[in-house]
């Protein structure tokens, strides 16, 4: 078993003290996708982002350690830190119109999340570019990869987002809720991008509110309440066999068909 993400113990306050994420460990396997669940203001987002050490202003990591491909993070400077973002790892945030450049063509911010690794440059660049795009589901690679953000619908601009997240073959993927206000098939199609980088070897941890996409994808599940982790453990036994009261009532919350398709990720 490789781990890619170990986390152990994380604690998240405010300046003034005030508890957001308390003693929150799991562990993210290098070819598997865990997911995150729990209700929003639960600490899912938060410990996403002390891992890529972009807390926002205000809040700080108290305590705790957090490991990526076994390097612990507190022992790296914060110019080794923005090194690893996107090379290393990668988030794949909730709202793409926030977190695409919205006076730069998509081509360009492509290029340059794939140089965090690589080194594409003219028509390589442009190459890889379109292939990157079509493997994200996307017809029109030529014209896409010249528009601006603002051209392109929500579910191209979220799929553009998650050819980036994968642009530099990082080992660990964030996904924050990236299926958010997106139809059915859209939703199956950009989770089904997230498995395949999964079956590429990658760590995925699939930060989510619907079980649906639990159900289907998730190897292994952490549920988070008021910033704790209550249960965790394999997917299928978390969504079959709950034992924390909390876990019942998300499930019980759910659709139950959401709920009755088995998983297709093999």
């Amino acid at each position: 078993m490789t781990v890619c993400l170990d986390i152990r113990g994380l604690e998240i306050t405010t300046a003034d003290g005030g508890e957001l994420v308390s003693d929150v460990s799991f562990l993210i396997e290098s070819g598997g996708v865990t997911a995150l669940v729990g209700e929003s203001g639960s600490g899912k987002t938060l410990t996403a982002l002390a891992v890529l050490g972009l807390l926002p202003a205000g809040l700080r990591q108290r305590s705790g350690a957090i490991f990526v491909n076994g390097i612990d993070l507190a022992g790296c400077t914060p110019k080794q830190r923005r090194a690893m973002r996107g090379r290393d790892m990668s988030m794949i945030f909730q709202e793409p119109m926030t977190a695409l450049d919205p006076v730069m063509r998509i081509d360009r911010q492509m290029l340059e999340a794939r140089r965090r690794r690589f080194s594409p440059g003219g028509r390589e660049g442009a190459a890889w570019c379109r292939e990157a795009l079509v493997g994200a589901g996307i017809d029109e690679p030529a014209r896409v990869a010249h528009a601006f953000p603002h051209e392109l619908s929500g579910g191209m601009r979220q799929r553009v987002l998650i050819a980036m997240g994968l642009a530099a073959s990082p080992a660990l993927i964030l996904a924050d809720e990236p299926t958010t206000a997106l139809d059915s098939i859209n939703r199956r199609e950009m989770l089904a991008l997230l498995g395949g980088a999964a079956e590429r070897g990658a760590g995925v941890l699939l930060i989510t509110h619907d079980l649906r996409s639990v159900h289907d994808w998730a190897d292994q599940v952490v549920v988070m309440s008021h910033g704790r982790v209550v249960e965790s453990g394999p997917g299928e036994e978390i969504l079959s066999s709950p034992k924390h009261s909390y876990t019942k009532d998300l499930l019980a919350a759910a659709s139950p068909k959401a709920l009755s398709i088995p998983p297709k990720r093999e």
